[in-house]
């Protein structure tokens, strides 16, 4: 009886460390590019990665959701930089993006890829509760 409870108990812990693997790989830090000095990066369960630049890491506060743009499918899986957005960049996001209650704008992701500047998407936040 003991041997048969060792064994689940192993079966149990490879199974914790299979599953905490494949959702390292699902999140795509193991693809995720060299990060500025500052930097921390947020992967959503939406495909949004996310690496943010010259803001702060309130994650401990705040909940980040991050809203995704449609993008041609080679760049789905492609980290973005974002920064906070300007105010051109806020005024045109409230045009499109309604925010709730406690919610505010955090950063806006955008992917450079040959010269050239595709908007990833954006990420919100609200206070933790």
């Amino acid at each position: 009886m003991k041997s048969w409870i060792n064994l689940a108990v192993k079966l149990a812990l490879i199974g914790a460390v299979l599953y905490g693997a494949f959702h390292y790989y699902r999140a795509g830090y193991l693809s995720r590019p060299e990060m500025p000095e500052g930097a921390h990066s947020v992967s959503f369960k939406n495909g949004l990665r996310a690496i943010l630049v010259d803001t702060p890491n309130e994650r401990t506060t705040r909940r980040y959701f991050g809203h995704r743009f449609q993008v041609p499918f080679y760049l789905e899986d492609v980290w973005s930089f974002c920064a906070a957005p300007t105010d051109d960049e806020t005024k045109e996001l409230a045009r499109i993006y309604e925010l709730r209650a406690g919610e505010r704008y955090k950063a806006v992701c955008k992917i450079e890829i040959e010269n050239e500047i595709v908007p990833r998407g954006f990420i919100t936040s609200v206070p933790r509760l």
